[in-house]
């Protein structure tokens, strides 16, 4: 009788933390599952920052080339009416590719990329943000870079017009942690050139010229 006892309390012994432990595991689970969503709008955060400040670093290295000089070309008749603006087609071209280049090389330089995410900013208070052990997400750039050139016309005073050029920029990013494996596209738009358009302005614009009736 004894020997049989001594064998049930030693299976329980054995069984009751093996039981605890996957009650643990399990309840960890749930909690990390549940918490899925704050861990990418974490790592969405964090990613596009990151990919805005490279973009603009590479913006910034560019510029500083003198590339970005000549773009348009304000044409005007005898009478100093503006009758067309002329876009240096080749040359815009020619700074885009560069700028594809010099961040495609410079975004594989710096990724994978690690963001480790303290528990506490499940809390939802600033001040356990930072607070309790990390889950490690791992940010992976699963596409190229792609990038398009955009243009706007805004008011810039009396008789007045202010035509940009951007550079907007997109890219894949997944992110991977513990039961977590979201996609996100991030995009950002970078100021190329900026040109400031005083009196008549031309009805008609394209990237050869266009003319005003």
């Amino acid at each position: 009788m004894r020997l049989g006892m001594k064998r049930k309390h030693s299976t329980w012994r054995i069984l009751i933390p093996v039981l605890c432990f996957i009650f643990i595991i399990f309840c960890a689970h749930r909690l990390l599952k549940r918490a899925e969503p704050v861990f990418v709008a974490q790592c969405s955060n964090y990613s596009n920052t990151a990919f805005t400040d490279l973009v603009n670093k590479c913006v910034i290295a560019e510029l500083e080339k003198g590339e970005f000089e000549g773009f348009f070309k304000i044409i005007s008749d005898s009478s100093e009416r503006i009758t067309a603006i002329e876009a240096d087609t080749a040359q815009i071209n020619k700074v885009k590719s560069a700028l594809m280049i010099d961040i495609q090389n410079t975004l594989n330089n710096d990724y994978p990329a690690k963001v480790y995410i303290p528990l506490g900013s499940l809390s939802g208070y600033s001040l356990l943000s930072s607070v309790g052990p990390v889950l490690p997400v791992q940010i992976i750039p699963i596409s190229v870079v792609n990038g398009e050139l955009d243009e706007s016309f805004e008011d810039a005073g009396i008789n007045q017009v202010r035509h940009k050029l951007y550079l907007t920029v997109t890219v894949d990013m997944q992110y991977r942690g513990y039961m977590m494996n979201e996609r996100e596209r991030i995009e950002t738009s970078v100021p190329i050139a900026e040109t400031v358009i005083a009196g008549e302005v031309p009805r008609y614009y394209s990237g050869s010229g266009a003319a005003a009736e």
